[in-house]
């Protein structure tokens, strides 16, 4: 009797300990996060996208026939063309022409990544017109969309703007091609659009918010919106908002000011300055941030 009854409190027991545990999982899992505590869980997963998408993406081309690589280390994938530098004066080009090649590959590089944030400003807006409301699970679902924005310009710049620009500007100069800039950059926007275009038609057909209806001749198409609340995630996922924030500065801020910030952080967080990891993580940030608004004009 005794044991039995020994049996029966130790089984008690053990369904005790699991409902106890069965309940502390249900609740951690379902708790709502407080208002603050979701803005920085929210603003925590786009600033670790960005980090790992760069960190993940291989960030040297092959320039073809020339047999070097040529670094894009800065956000989105771009490059200052170090090492084009270096092999146009390893092949006895001189230094005027050397920077007059490398000034010519920054303003065409900067005219397509100007191009392509016309056109991520599109999927950007078709985020809010979703209507989804701004959290983690929807962030979550809209990241691939932002993430495939990256991707594209990736690989236009891979795919096109090294082997159609870079290259050919070598070419050029070795009097074994011609090469219409204007030209090839305006190709790449076409491409930009198309692609980006896709994407947005991708992300209305999978978040289900909207009756679709041929127009224009079947070249676009046009979207009916479901008197759904419209959201403003374009603004958190906004790569040109990224940068301002970081630097402490807005989109009224002039080249001076934004120097003058980012002198200023530089001064807080350089590595000479501070030696603390997260410093030098910040710093990083930084400076990316800092070269993505040179690239697009916004720093003289």
């Amino acid at each position: 009797m005794v044991k039995m009854l020994i049996i029966i409190l130790c089984i008690i027991i053990a369904l005790f300990v699991i409902g106890s545990i069965t309940f502390l999982f249900t609740f951690k899992k379902n708790r709502i996060d407080s208002p603050d505590a979701q803005i920085r869980k929210n603003e925590e997963l786009l600033s670790t996208n960005r980090k790992v998408w760069m960190r993940n993406t291989k960030r040297t081309v092959l320039v073809s026939k020339y047999d070097y690589y040529e670094s894009f280390e800065e956000f989105p994938f771009n490059s200052e063309f170090n090492n084009t530098k270096e092999y146009l004066l390893k092949n006895n080009f001189s230094f005027t022409t050397t920077n007059d090649v490398i000034k010519e590959l920054n303003e065409a590089q900067s005219k397509i990544l100007n191009f392509w944030l016309v056109e991520q400003r599109k999927l950007l807006k078709a985020f809010d017109q979703t209507g989804l409301e701004d959290n983690y699970q929807n962030r979550n679902f809209l990241m691939k969309f932002y993430n495939e924005s990256l991707n594209i310009y990736m690989k236009v710049v891979t795919q096109g703007f090294v082997p159609r620009i870079l290259k050919a500007k070598i070419d050029f100069l070795k009097g074994d091609a011609l090469l219409d800039i204007d030209k090839e950059v305006n190709l790449m926007h076409s491409w930009f659009t198309k692609a980006v275009n896709d994407l947005i038609n991708e992300l209305y057909k999978q978040s289900g918010v909207y009756q679709q209806s041929e127009t224009f001749n079947n070249q676009y198409q046009q979207y009916t919106y479901q008197q759904q609340k419209q959201s403003k995630m374009s603004d958190q996922f906004s790569d040109i908002n990224w940068a301002y924030q970081t630097l402490g500065v807005n989109e009224k801020s002039t080249s001076d000011e934004i120097k003058k910030q980012y002198r200023k952080l530089a001064m807080t967080y350089h590595p000479d300055k501070n030696k603390t990891a997260e410093a030098k993580e910040k710093m990083v940030e930084i400076n990316r941030a800092y070269q993505f608004l040179k690239s697009i004009n916004k720093v003289n």
